[in-house]
């Protein structure tokens, strides 16, 4: 029975690498043959496994509550402890994959970095030097996102990552435009998602964190009211169209680097309309908040083929324009002539690209 599986296991690693030599041949992709996945446990398995880790971690942690507060009045002991906590988590995520060792470790990473962020916000705190405390949070979170050999470790780290950084520039006094920054870093990841075969994982980990990052912190801009926060932090220059604008930018790039993939010149009819279409979202967006970022991520899981992505942001475009809807301040009457316009404004448009689309194809035929 061995034997049988050892010999199916070799027999599909060398399907697998014909399969690449012949699209990488073609053009298709590039570099070395990614690894091949090992099959997975059940999800009911994963998750009684992550219950149990978790359970273990609460209770591990428990015992060394005691202990807590004398190591928080000592910053350089909450520093050492919680570097040796994540280097055990790390040294715990490297073994064999198996779902209980990996909730432990990823529990005491958490707990070695709350440590290592107590300790920076108390070393800053006399200062008052909080959006240089943030910024060093989000660093961290950055690098442990690279370094440990875990998905759901890059991506919360990367979500965290994301959320320090816009802290930062909050407390800074540059709280717009945090959000399109995090928009072009995830387009440029999921851009170049298979061009570093051997960092596929890592990339889409990290992305994956990223792209909920934004969805959360452009709803939070839009429902918190950040789009019209005013204090005395603000930066003077920096005005609340300017995020919208950078995320028009964004969209505009993904686009344009989306055309130049599939090789369509700018004398094609359809990249015109594209870009002419692209323009008019970003226009709308002005007043609109946070369509171009469910629109871009849409582009991005649909270029990719990425059901995942693509249905994250269905959901957040379809959550951004409900919420524009009801925080509209005019009359009922009103929003329902608004909706059924913007029905009909989209029914043509989908009849013209057909149109044009099959034109298209019927000359390239011919």
């Amino acid at each position: 029975m061995a034997e049988k599986r050892a010999s199916r296991v070799v027999d599909m690693s060398q399907k697998t690498e014909k399969l690449w030599a012949t699209l990488s041949s073609s053009g298709v992709v590039s570099g070395e043959a990614p690894d091949m996945e090992s099959s997975e446990s059940p999800w009911y398995v994963k998750a009684l496994l992550a219950f149990s880790g978790w359970l273990a971690s609460i209770l591990l942690f428990g015992f060394l509550a005691a202990g807590f507060e004398s190591i928080l009045d000592n910053s350089f002991a909450a520093l050492i402890v919680g570097s040796m906590m994540i280097s055990g988590a790390y040294a715990l995520l490297r073994l064999p994959k198996n779902e209980f060792v990996e909730h432990i470790g990823l529990a005491l990473s958490l707990a070695g970095q709350a440590l290592i962020a107590w300790t920076i916000f108390k070393a800053f705190d006399n200062v008052n030097e909080y959006a240089f405390s943030w910024m060093l949070v989000a660093l961290l979170q950055i690098f442990l996102a690279i370094i440990m050999p875990n998905f759901v470790h890059r991506a919360f780290s990367s979500y965290l990552s994301a959320f320090a950084f816009s802290m930062s520039l909050m407390d800074a006094g540059v709280p717009y435009i945090f959000s399109s920054v995090v928009m072009f870093v995830v387009a440029w990841l999921w851009l170049n998602e298979f061009r570093y075969t051997r960092h596929s994982k890592k990339i889409r980990a990290i992305a994956y964190g990223l792209v909920l990052a934004l969805v959360q912190l452009k709803g939070s801009v839009l429902f918190g009211g950040a789009w019209h926060l005013t204090d005395s932090k603000t930066v003077l220059w920096v005005q609340p169209w300017m995020g919208e604008v950078l995320a028009s930018v964004v969209m505009l790039y993904v686009v344009w680097q989306l055309l130049q993939k599939y090789r369509q010149h700018l004398s094609n009819r359809i990249v015109v309309m594209a870009l002419v279409g692209a323009f008019f979202v970003c226009a709308a967006s002005l007043e609109a908040i946070g369509i171009t970022v469910g629109i871009v991520i849409m582009l991005l899981g649909f270029s990719a083929s990425n059901r995942v992505l693509l249905g994250i942001g269905v959901a957040a475009l379809l959550f951004y324009i409900s919420a524009y809807y009801y925080l509209l301040d005019i009359t009922l009457l009103d929003k329902s002539l608004t909706l059924l316009i913007i029905g009909l404004v989209l029914l043509v448009a989908r009849w013209l690209m057909l149109r044009i689309v099959s034109a298209v194809e019927e000359k390239g035929h011919a």
